[in-house]
């Protein structure tokens, strides 16, 4: 097994969010990766061409520009939080960097904690004893600013962790070593403009890529896709990008032309298997009737969670 590559020394705010300093090598970049981080927050002001180069080596950037000793700009750091709540939802770990990890980086991160619903002076205990806290009256005036216009939260208890959900990893890895079973053959375009349907586990799998893998830019293209589908004439699949499949290696089965039948029978009996099993444990009870399938462009768009909460009332139902 690979072991990880340590050089960049992440802090783990929590279990997706990390703060650190400017990545001044691609052996960074690549221990940076290797930790599991997907995306980045770039405050640095002084290196115009780092989020470039960190775009380049595969992460998902936000480049806020802020000069050094200086706080963001209040409407851009909202912005920037709103894509980093966006990215944490995706369940993505991301980094948050200055040139030295200090008071940009404290700042923006007060300003997400704040976001959450909590308090100036809880920001201020949890960051204790880290690099990343605001150094002077600008960044400070920022964030007190910043909190009035948010206020606290009493509704619930405040947290900056986001809520868990069901860990469907697992269902993941069997099916990840199905498709290594089904192989990689040359992407035939003529399948992609033919509508298909995908079982739930397919469905499940095919969303979390797109969102975990694609950038913000490339998910907002292939939904725009996916709604313009249902109207028009002419089909080709929503992540079909000039003549590439946008998860070509993770596509599902559907697409990868299995020509042998008795391996296809039996890789989509498998199939089958695991998505009763991911209806089990999102539900705890196994559909009802026949087999969950959902369109590729229901599923890109998203109408696929509808159709779902569907079949499991109709489930509770019998």
């Amino acid at each position: 097994m690979k072991e990880k590559n340590m050089s960049y020394q992440l802090t783990w705010l929590t279990s997706q969010l990390a703060v650190g300093y400017a990545p001044m090598s691609y052996d960074e970049l690549d221990s940076i990766r290797d930790q599991g981080v997907r995306a980045i927050v770039n405050l640095c002001g002084e290196f115009t061409d780092l989020h470039e180069i960190e775009e380049q080596s595969g992460f998902e950037v936000f480049f806020l520009p802020t000069p050094d000793e200086c706080a963001p700009d209040l409407e851009k750091m909202k912005e920037a939080l709103e894509w980093l709540d966006e990215a944490l939802y995706l369940k993505k770990k991301v980094l948050v960097h200055c040139r030295h990890g200090h008071g940009r980086t404290g700042t923006f991160i007060s300003a997400y904690f704040l976001r959450r619903g909590l308090a100036l002076k809880y920001t201020e205990k949890t960051l204790k004893g880290t690099r990343a806290n605001p150094t002077n009256y600008s960044q400070w005036k920022l964030l007190k600013k910043y909190s009035k216009q948010q206020g606290q939260l009493d509704a619930r208890e405040a947290t900056i962790e986001n809520p868990s959900t069901i860990d469907l990893q697992p269902f993941f890895h069997d099916y990840e070593a199905l498709l290594a079973e089904a192989g990689t053959p040359p992407l035939d375009t003529a399948i992609c403009s033919h509508s298909f349907d995908l079982q739930l586990i397919e469905a499940v799998y095919v969303s979390h890529v797109i969102n975990s893998q694609l950038s913000r830019e490339k998910r907002k293209t292939v939904l725009e896709r996916a709604l313009e589908k249902k109207s028009a004439s002419t089909y080709l699949c929503p992540l079909l990008d000039e003549g590439n499949c946008l998860i070509c290696d993770r596509r599902p089965l559907r697409c990868r032309n299995i020509t042998d039948l008795e391996k296809k029978k039996t890789l989509t009996t498998i199939s089958t298997k695991i998505s009763r099993d991911v209806f089990l444990a999102l539900t705890d009870s196994f559909p009802s009737g026949d087999v969950l399938h959902f369109s590729i462009v229901d599923t890109v768009s998203g109408r696929f969670v509808q159709q779902y909460f569907q079949a499991t009332r109709d489930t509770r139902e019998v």
